[in-house]
């Protein structure tokens, strides 16, 4: 039996490292892509191949994606994950900020999906899973921009599956909720780098409240589990949203109303 190739992104550390070492257990090759080789080094193995990769670079994609092509013939598996979160008020994050934000989250997975997509065609086989977040269908004050490039990379993961399904491609999009990772510590950097004035002092005081339970979230594996399951059924959930608060807070938005839910959020952030 042929061995199933998988590119998975941002694999120096969370979702991404988690995905990369569960699906070469499992059987594939991965090609693990990340700006920290020395993070990758770490997770190299017979099945994990370690590929030092800038998501905002096009030409570094396309040549990794060529190396996959030439090395191993074939690629069945793009998992879309690098990213990070921009935090801080709409009107405080410079517009550079907030190009850089798309530029990793959104285009960072289009220019891929974008590479892979000609070979999957060929091969008439393949399984797009996009990483997105809780924020790609709903948003809370704060969290603006991550949120706005997590909704954009939820509509184009929606029309995708409508334009190759007709090609043996499956297009997933994975939800996560609160997971203990790094992510976190990285936002509240980049958010001191952010002036706001005093009339936001509030919502930078909530911030921090709405990720204190970060610890105490579920480990990086129960995404990875997921995307396994996505690339390996034969008709995927077009949507996985785990665990309970990402599944929790959609209902709960769809239930209540945009008014009442927005309510609620602000009470919680004290707002």
């Amino acid at each position: 039996m042929t061995q199933r190739i998988a590119l998975v992104t941002g694999a120096s550390s969370g979702i991404g490292k988690a995905t990369a070492e569960l699906l070469a257990r499992n059987g594939y090759y991965v090609f693990a892509m990340a700006r920290r080789m020395d993070r990758l080094e770490q997770i190299r193995s017979d099945n994990i191949e370690p590929v030092c990769l800038d998501v905002t670079d096009a030409k570094a994609i396309q040549a990794a994606v060529n190396q996959a092509m030439q090395t191993k013939g074939r690629i069945d598996v793009l998992v879309n994950n690098a990213g990070y979160g921009q935090l801080g008020a709409i009107e405080c994050v410079s517009m550079e900020a907030a190009h850089q934000q798309f530029e990793v989250n959104v285009f960072g997975y289009a220019r891929f999906m974008q590479e892979v997509l000609p070979h999957m065609r060929a091969q008439k086989f393949g399984c797009i899973i996009n990483v997105t977040s809780i924020l790609g269908k709903i948003s809370i004050p704060g969290f603006g921009w991550y949120a706005a490039s997590k909704h954009a990379v939820e509509a184009l993961s929606e029309t995708l599956r409508g334009e190759v399904i007709d090609f043996g491609i499956n297009v997933v999009v994975v939800a996560p909720g609160l997971i203990k990772t790094e992510f976190a510590e990285k936002e509240f950097e980049l958010l001191k780098e952010t002036a706001h004035p005093p009339a936001y002092q509030k919502l930078l005081t909530a911030l921090p409240c709405l990720l204190a339970h970060e610890p105490m979230a579920p480990e990086p594996e129960i995404i990875a589990k997921a995307v396994l399951n996505a690339a390996t059924a034969s008709f995927p959930p077009v949507r996985h949203a785990l665990p309970n608060d990402s599944k929790i807070a959609v209902v709960a938005r769809w239930f209540l109303g945009e008014r009442l839910f927005d309510w609620g959020v602000r009470r919680k952030m004290k707002l």
